[in-house]
């Protein structure tokens, strides 16, 4: 997820979720990072929203990973 490559959020949710989206991304290939702003926020003295964390892909990868997590999301229920 470097050389300049424009990203895009493709979840946001818990921690635990936003951590097992990732996991099964990068199982197949897809590269991801995560934002915790309550985390950093609390670094710093000013809070934040728990439980929205988001995930972010490059663009290139965001449908097909938008897809994986919809079909996760579907066998969980």
């Amino acid at each position: 997820m470097t050389n300049n490559n424009e990203i895009a959020c493709v979840f946001v949710g818990s921690f635990i979720d936003v951590q097992y989206y990732k996991e099964r991304l990068e199982e197949i290939g897809i590269s991801s990072l995560t934002k915790d702003e309550f985390s950093s926020g609390m670094i710093v003295g000013m809070g934040g929203i728990p439980d929205s964390i988001e995930l972010f892909v490059e663009e290139s990868d965001l449908e097909k990973a938008k897809k994986i997590i919809r079909n996760i999301r579907n066998e969980e229920n």
